[in-house]
């Protein structure tokens, strides 16, 4: 049983280390940028590791196979190392375990990219980097890791703890292991407590739900490893270990863990002393659960539990934290609202939530909408179809156990009134095969801007990053396949703010979008590998775009006269000069135009991180008065001609009378 929790704790780690990895909405600021390996499933999770040079010169990288050298040997069935700096690879990716060289510049971060495969024998997987200069053998930076396939998922039906505690003061103690029966008895639960060097405490350990005396000694830290498995048919469960001295008083460790369809724990901090009241609703949308409960704990111990939807007795409220959890069963997909209250005053916790049945194929999506002001508002659906449009998405809006205004059964727009306070917004999307790309948002009907809004990818292919653009102006988005190890076999990108599509590249590529204002903004994108090694490489690029202002000194002249152009540009590498000039211009410049016998559109093209823009002046030309139309036609003279003519005939009589400027 022990080899079997500590296999279990292995199982849980690996899953909470896969989970943070995929934490695709941390919150960037632009510049962003980030260059990432990726794999499939059934390929080992690729090795990257960064590495700052100080020094320019030339250096070489070296990878060791480690399970090579074991005896017997168990070399890895392949392995190929890249180098990347910036969205560039630099110098020649390695097909095998060997060295590589490359010319670093002073104060660059390179990152160093592994892809592989594990051997069949055991021991395979293990492998080591050093990186050293060239001039002198010295070595920059050296580590180990290990090539693996994803660990395994523990079964939907079982579930561990696996924590530390210490206690302040050596004595006798009391570990309990509880079964909350929601819905029904586990049909598996045991628990050990060892120190961190592995002496076991609890010998023998706990076997079922129950109690056991313990001696603890201050200054240890211990280990507590429990373990609860659900009938598979129900799948479901809640279970919790506690320690108390035994002598009475508050517990050392405290901890409910929730079995298969039961949800996580929903946290409460109600007001000590007041009478606090747990109701749970059956939501029926897009469909009635067929099983529901829910029970509140207190560190790890039962405060009041509910066998169906309904509400609770009242309870009073201690100080701390209390945790909610729920049994909501369906045989496809199902809602529903909970509520932690007092008879009167504000609600501790009063959220919904979205659930499947497991192995569907339909995602549930939960979120929180947090509203100051009261009054109209519309719930958006948006389906922005990339790559490919949602076989399925509905949505409905609830606040305080009411569904409002009419779920949505597509993308599309409902009214909704809502009150000051929490509103929870649902959806449910199933994804085509190659995934999807949805955006909700919450906004006052009447010119509001959005209380609240995301994008949210759909299927395993699909992340995003949430960032912040701090002005507003136009952005540039740089994204790259750089074919390590192979191409990848679907590639795209989407900028999008709301419901509103900003960008899109598809295999890579440039683009620019205008951020209105500064805000959230996202940038998704699917990355599918390819090749037989099951990985590939992607670079994003996120910065301001260029931006570029051209004025003319005037925009109406006569036929014959000329214009001065003067420009400014930001984030500009170069600009191109069209229409009625040519040419390459400065990023900032004055220029005189040539001389205008018609109306003119002078363009100015400044570019600038691999995107561009432009602005264009017009210049309207009017005929010069008293321009004659030939042929002897008479018109108007002008006033020009008239004062030349005049100062001809003077000086022609002057010089035929000879008489004295001073006299004329």
């Amino acid at each position: 049983m022990l080899a079997n929790l500590l296999k279990g704790r292995a199982l849980v780690l690996a899953a909470l280390s896969a989970l943070l990895c995929a934490n695709s909405h941390a919150q960037t600021t632009v510049p962003y940028q980030e260059v990432h390996t990726v794999a499939d499933t059934a390929h080992a999770v690729p090795v990257e590791h960064s590495v700052t040079i100080s020094t320019a010169g030339t250096y070489q990288v070296t990878l060791v196979d480690l399970g090579a050298a074991l005896t017997p040997t168990a070399p890895l069935a392949s392995v190929k190392l890249a180098i990347t700096q910036g969205s560039s690879i630099v110098g020649t990716p390695l097909s095998g375990a060997g060295s590589v060289q490359f010319t670093a510049t002073a104060g660059a971060t390179y990152v160093l990219h592994v892809v592989g495969a594990p051997g069949t024998v055991a021991g395979s997987g293990p492998i080591g980097i050093q990186v050293t200069a060239v001039t002198d053998n010295t070595v920059v930076d050296s580590f180990s890791d290990t090539l693996a396939l994803p660990s395994a998922a523990l079964p939907s039906n079982e579930a561990v703890i696996d924590d530390t505690f210490t206690v302040a003061s050596s004595g006798s103690y009391v570990v309990t292991l509880t079964d909350m029966q929601l819905p029904q008895a586990l049909t598996t639960l045991t628990l050990i407590i060892t120190t961190t060097n592995g002496t076991i405490v609890t010998n023998p350990p706990l076997p079922a739900a129950g109690s056991a005396t313990i001696a603890l000694q201050q200054g240890v830290s211990y280990r507590i490893f429990a373990v609860g498995q659900s009938d598979p048919t129900i799948d479901a469960g809640l279970y919790s270990a506690v320690v108390t001295p035994a002598g009475g008083g508050a517990p050392v460790y405290g901890k409910a863990v929730p079995v298969g369809v039961v949800s996580p724990a929903q946290n409460a901090t109600p007001t000590a002393g007041l009478g606090y009241t747990l109701s749970l609703v059956d939501l029926g949308v897009p469909a009635a659960l067929t099983a529901a409960g829910a029970v509140v704990t207190l560190d790890g111990q039962v405060v009041t539990t509910l066998t169906a939807a309904g509400s609770s007795p009242p309870f009073t409220a201690a100080a701390g934290t209390y945790q909610v959890f729920v049994l909501a069963s369906t045989a496809t997909a199902g809602s529903y609202a909970l509520a932690l209250a007092p008879q009167n005053g504000a609600a501790a916790l009063n959220v919904a939530r979205g659930v499947t049945a497991p192995g569907s194929k339909v995602s549930a999506y939960s979120f929180d909408a947090a509203v100051t002001s009261g009054g109209s508002y519309n719930f958006n659906l948006v389906d922005f179809g990339i790559p490919n449009p949602l076989t399925s998405v509905n949505a409905v809006a609830v606040q305080s156990g009411a569904v409002l205004g009419t779920p949505l059964k597509a993308a599309g727009t409902t009214g909704v009134t809502v009150a000051s306070g929490t509103v929870s917004l649902l959806v449910f999307a199933q994804p085509p095969t190659t995934g999807g790309l949805f955006d909700v948002d919450l906004a006052a009907s009447v010119g509001g801007a959005p209380v609240f809004e995301t994008t949210q990818g759909v299927g395993q292919l699909f992340a995003a990053r949430q960032i912040t653009i701090p002005v507003s102006g136009s952005y540039a988005v740089n994204v790259s396949d750089l074919g390590f190890p192979a191409a990848l076999s679907t590639f795209a990108v989407i900028a999008t703010q709301g419901s509103n599509q900003l960008g899109l590249a598809y295999g890579g590529g440039a683009f620019s979008f205008t951020a209105p204002a500064p805000g959230t903004y996202f940038i998704n994108f699917i990355a599918q590998p390819g090749g037989t090694d099951g990985a590939g490489t992607y670079a994003l690029n996120v910065a301001a775009g260029p931006t570029v202002v051209l004025q003319a000194s005037t925009t109406t002249v006569t036929s014959g006269a000329t214009v001065n152009l003067n420009w400014s540009s930001n984030n500009a590498t170069g600009c191109v000069a069209s229409g009625g000039w040519s040419g390459t211009q400065p990023t900032t410049g004055t220029a005189t135009s040539p001389v205008l016998t018609a109306s003119t559109t002078f363009t100015l093209t400044c570019s600038g991180e691999g995107v561009s823009a432009k602005q264009s002046v017009a210049v309207t030309v009017t005929p010069a008065t008293g321009s004659s139309g030939g042929g002897g036609g008479g018109g108007a003279l002008s006033l020009d001609f008239l004062i030349t003519l005049l100062a001809v005939l003077v000086t022609r009589f002057v010089a035929r009378h000879r008489l004295s400027p001073a006299l004329v």
